[in-house]
């Protein structure tokens, strides 16, 4: 079975960016000093958002201002990733659109994108991949890997897009440290505001190419049935149809210890298969690693033996550095990451919400690499 290999990638990024010292100044003294400096120790310098007006619809009420609409940020990546790869659209044979915040329930974001970009081949299988999370890309991986092998000489067109800034609730009280609160929901509420940023990638696949190479891939999902409820957006679905202002983003204290446990397993699994070609994590010449926040990240090089100011990781704290936490654009943002990569074996970490994880190596070419 064939590994997919990267042909191109592009991203985008909405044009209205806010740092994290402009949203902060946008809140007055309605955070402690506490939670102010929580805020700004998630790691998150700056982060974009189709709101033309974030800060004033977090602060001070305003009605959202669509810079651009979620679907018309992922048209514009895939666009570009086409035009980059330059090859004939007649043998895209797979599209999958992977979001966990789509711009409307229906139609999807791969249903939007057949009708904003002609050239796909109407004929090709749309799919959807929506709600997995942080841990999509493991599951891109994988689905492209079983249509490539079943389809030889067809490509597969992925886009990544998530825009949760106008899922962000309203912020108009006061709010404290998770350590000076009883309501641990409002201090989530004013994190959720700061450690997010709206994001689209596209990447197209195939069986061959002078790209980057995926595989094997390994997964983990709900070791435990509780581990479901780690963290929940649970009204506007068909239990809970009524939805009151923004939607509910609830998150257990137990992410990070969790996330942590689901990582180092799951790459256990991963080179206990025998063909990743790595016996142990340190290994690995470059480290990916999803973005949950800047502590996530130092915990996660602890457990694989990576220095946090090394080289291996550098992408993943650069990308949460600069965009936030981007759901499922943020593994796919690094290989849209504009550096060049050394020949080797790397290692590719992703988990979140709902709860699940997925663990693959990546292998730079002898030549080397540069999207």
């Amino acid at each position: 079975m064939p590994d997919p290999c990267l042909l191109a990638v592009s991203a985008e990024l909405p044009s209205s960016r806010w740092s994290t010292a402009d949203l902060l100044a946008s809140a007055g003294d309605r955070f402690s000093p506490r939670l102010v400096a929580m805020l700004s120790d998630l790691g998150v310098r700056t982060r974009h958002s189709v709101l033309a007006n974030y800060p004033d619809v977090l602060f001070a009420g305003a009605e959202p201002e669509f810079e651009i609409t979620a679907s018309g940020l992922a048209t514009r990546a895939v666009r570009d990733c086409l035009a980059k790869a330059d090859i004939d659209p007649t043998t895209i044979g797979l599209v999958l659109g992977v979001t966990s915040s789509p711009g409307r329930l229906l139609p999807s974001l791969v249903c939007d994108l057949f009708a904003s970009v002609p050239e796909i081949p109407r004929e090709a299988v749309a799919l959807s991949l929506e709600y997995l999370g942080c841990s999509a890309v493991a599951k891109v991986v994988d689905t492209a890997r079983w249509f490539l092998n079943a389809e030889p000489g067809k490509r597969v067109l992925v886009c990544f897009m998530d825009a949760i800034t106008p899922l962000s609730p309203p912020l108009p009280g006061e709010y404290g440290h998770f350590s000076e609160v009883t309501d641990r929901q409002d201090t989530v509420n004013a994190m959720h505001g700061f450690l997010f940023g709206d994001a689209a990638v596209a990447m197209l696949l195939g069986g061959e190419g002078a790209g980057p190479t995926f595989g094997p891939v390994a997964h983990l999902t709900n070791e435990q049935p509780d581990d479901a409820e780690l963290g929940t957006m649970p009204d506007g679905g068909s239990d809970i149809p009524v939805v009151h202002g923004r939607r509910l983003y609830t998150l257990s204290q137990q992410v990070t210890p969790r996330g942590t446990h689901y990582a180092v397993s799951t790459v256990r699994s991963l080179l206990a298969g025998g063909s990743s070609g790595l016996s142990s994590p340190s290994e690995a010449g470059l480290m990916l690693l999803h973005t949950g926040s800047r502590r996530i990240l130092d915990g996660l090089c602890t457990e694989f033996g990576v220095a946090p100011d090394g080289p291996e990781a550098a992408s993943s704290y650069r990308i949460l550095r600069d965009y936030g936490n981007t759901l499922g654009c943020s593994v796919p943002l690094m290989f849209a990451d504009p550096v060049h990569r050394e020949p080797g074996t790397g290692l590719v970490v992703a988990f979140g919400l709902s709860f699940s994880c997925g663990a693959f190596t990546v292998r730079i070419p002898d030549s080397g690499w540069r999207p």
